[in-house]
């Protein structure tokens, strides 16, 4: 089953689904402390044509963003869990 991220609205309701969206906006709806795990394998701003993206930000705009959703992985991951982020030299 794929969820937009309009019809999230309980933690219970993304258990064992796939979720369509924004990664930054959908992570803000769940609660602190609650995930045991999270990835992530972000775009690397390398100008690399997404459908839904634009990989040519400014640096600083670039960094802003993945401070954002970092800030929200750790945020959501439990104390005893993990947070992987791809990333490339």
């Amino acid at each position: 089953m794929v969820m937009s991220s309009a019809q999230f609205n309980d933690l219970s309701e993304i258990i064992d689904k796939i979720i369509e969206g924004d990664a930054l906006e959908i992570m803000r709806r769940i609660p602190n402390d609650s995930i045991d795990m999270t990835f992530a394998d972000p775009p690397f701003n390398l100008k690399k044509t997404y459908e839904y993206y634009e990989d040519d930000r400014e640096v600083h705009q670039y960094l802003t963003w993945c401070k954002d959703w970092i800030h929200e992985m750790v945020r959501i991951t439990k104390p005893t869990g993990s947070t992987f982020v791809h990333n490339i030299p």
